[in-house]
């Protein structure tokens, strides 16, 4: 064999284990959020609202450039706190975990807490007084406080965990979203809703749901190459996200100091209106 047949060969055997090893890459990191609300008996419908806003955020993420791959797990508490506080035990044993959306209700959320703090996971809570939860370095709290910008809505929605809000000195029938009617941002967003819910259009609480997943997405982008726990709750406190309901942002006692709130009218009211 000449020297040039040598180095010809040398040069496709280099190229080959080139094209190899890309080919054999390690695969990105596999990372999930935990949605966690009630999906049986009668606060069902938060969780079904939840439920296909988070999956069409995931699927925005993935349409991204990204170095992690976020899927996302589900967890239904029935709205009991017993039985959130045993889910909670069961998200915190997953080690794919980074972050918790939920509970979506006071009594849920706080009978969870403590699994989730004592685990090093941070949990985000949308559609919830701010001052209902206590302050905690790994609780963000995404909803309204007292002084919170208001905004009137004409339609009428007063479930049970809308008229808890009047114990936290809120208006109640409040909310910390619109009917998606009155955002076009969310109409666009949440266009694709139906497809998963399979009928059911998105209600307010699917904008606060999307809004916190792709909070937790942004977070999960810039916690490091192999996003933590804790890396995840460090990237959320300084994170910034022009949501549906406005840009988020966390206070120094992870807070979201703008967040609004939303007066709905009771059903009795709504058809008082002309």
């Amino acid at each position: 064999m000449n020297n040039q047949s040598f180095h010809t060969m040398t040069r496709q055997l280099a190229l080959a284990l080139l094209l190899a090893c890309a080919a054999c890459a390690a695969p990105k990191p596999a990372v999930k959020i935990a949605l966690v609300a009630p999906f049986e008996g009668r606060l069902r419908q938060v969780g079904y609202g939840a439920f296909p806003a988070m999956r069409l955020a995931i699927r925005q993420a993935a349409a991204d450039a990204t170095h992690v791959h976020i899927t996302f797990i589900a967890y239904n508490d029935d709205g009991d706190p017993a039985k959130a506080a045993r889910v909670a035990h069961n998200v915190a044993r997953d080690p794919e975990v980074v972050a918790v959306i939920g509970h979506f209700a006071i009594s849920t959320t706080l009978a969870a807490l403590a699994v989730y703090t004592q685990a090093g996971l941070p949990v985000i809570a949308p559609s919830l007084p701010a001052q209902g939860l206590p302050f905690d370095p790994l609780v963000f709290r995404l909803g309204p406080g007292p002084a919170a910008p208001r905004y009137a809505v004409r339609t009428a929605r007063c479930d049970d965990l809308d008229a808890a809000w009047a114990a936290s000195g809120l208006p109640p029938c409040a909310g910390d979203a619109p009917p998606v009617t009155d955002l076009p941002a969310a109409q666009e967003a949440l266009a694709a809703f139906a497809e998963i819910s399979l009928g059911p259009p998105p209600g307010p609480r699917a904008i606060a749901a999307y809004d916190a997943t792709m909070l937790v997405i942004r977070a999960i982008q810039q916690a490091g190459e192999r996003p933590t726990r804790a890396g995840v709750a460090a990237a959320l406190r300084r994170t910034r996200h022009d949501g549906l309901l406005g840009q988020i942002r966390f206070d120094e006692r992870n807070a979201w100091a703008d967040a609004p709130i939303w007066i709905y009218p009771s059903p009795s009211e709504s058809r008082a209106q002309p």
